[in-house]
């Protein structure tokens, strides 16, 4: 399978920031999180090596059958992308003139449109998600084989933090119940769906949030959007341009769901910051 994963990424320093992405004392971190979950999906795309111990010695080890081209999509020249960091990580960065860059995953929809014929699968991610599972695409494969093309599968983001009120926390829960059912009615569908991928039981239960800072799709199922007439529409209606660009369209394409319950782990990805976990809020039992 050929892969095309898409980041979008933007840093440049403000005097008053609001954002991250705009913070110059956090600049050192967020370089490490788009260099972390650049290296991440090489690390299960790519080469590996193998120790050899009774030779006391290194060669090459097993690789992935699938291989994975990454692009980094950014506003000019900010961005915390090194010419060293980008030739050894395989990474091209693709430049834009935009005076929003919270409209960046909007020029990810615009490259998947002109590779279309070129990739099987064609993920879109913001720059601070990693992950931690070399299954991560077969799960995603497995839940578009048995559940069909019209639903898509979305990972839990979760923070790894030892400050938190867990060593783990889900950063994506549930919207209020009006907002939540107002993405739902672009597609009708149902609630639940139920399966046993790799021998084990699992729950899906169509999102309520189905924001995740990242999507994927199959090859038709990009073309199906591309069909629908809201495509590319740009619309920034939910929540702002950033999570707008990652959700919107496709909630208005397809039924999302999420790994739910004791299943949730099923489908992780890592935020690589803990501002959410670290969030000054009551702790109460789920109703």
């Amino acid at each position: 399978m050929r892969i095309l994963v898409i980041f979008a990424h933007y840093f440049a320093a403000e005097a008053k920031p609001r954002h991250a992405s705009t913070d110059g004392s956090r600049q050192a971190d967020r370089k490490a999180a788009v260099e972390g979950a650049i290296r991440s999906w090489r690390a299960h795309f790519g080469p590996s090596a193998m120790l050899d111990v009774g030779a006391r010695s290194f060669h090459m080890g097993p690789r992935s059958e699938d291989t994975v081209d990454i692009v980094v999509t950014t506003t000019g020249e900010k961005h915390l992308m090194t010419p060293d960091f980008c030739t050894a990580m395989g990474v091209k960065v693709a430049k834009h003139n935009l005076e929003d860059p919270r409209m960046l995953g909007f020029t990810a929809q615009g490259l998947f449109s002109a590779w279309r014929n070129l990739y099987d699968l064609f993920v879109f991610s913001e720059d601070d998600l990693k992950i931690n599972d070399p299954t991560f695409v077969d799960k995603l494969v497995w839940f578009n084989r048995t559940f069909g093309p019209r639903r898509v599968l979305m990972p839990n983001r979760v923070e790894l933090n030892p400050a938190g009120h867990a060593p783990k926390t889900y950063i994506d829960g549930d919207l209020a119940p009006a907002v939540s059912d107002r993405l739902k009615a672009h597609v009708a569908d149902e609630e639940t769906f139920y399966g046993s991928p790799f021998g084990r039981n699992g729950v899906f239960q169509r999102a309520r949030n189905p924001h995740s800072g990242f999507y994927a799709l199959t090859r038709d199922q990009l073309s199906y959007w591309m069909s629908q007439p809201h495509w590319m529409d740009r619309d920034c209606s939910f929540v702002s341009a950033l999570e707008s660009a990652a959700t919107l369209g496709i909630a208005k394409t397809f039924s999302i769901y999420k790994p739910f319950g004791a299943s949730s782990g099923f489908l992780e990805i890592e935020h690589l910051d803990d501002r959410f976990s670290t969030m000054k809020l009551p702790v109460r039992e789920r109703l």
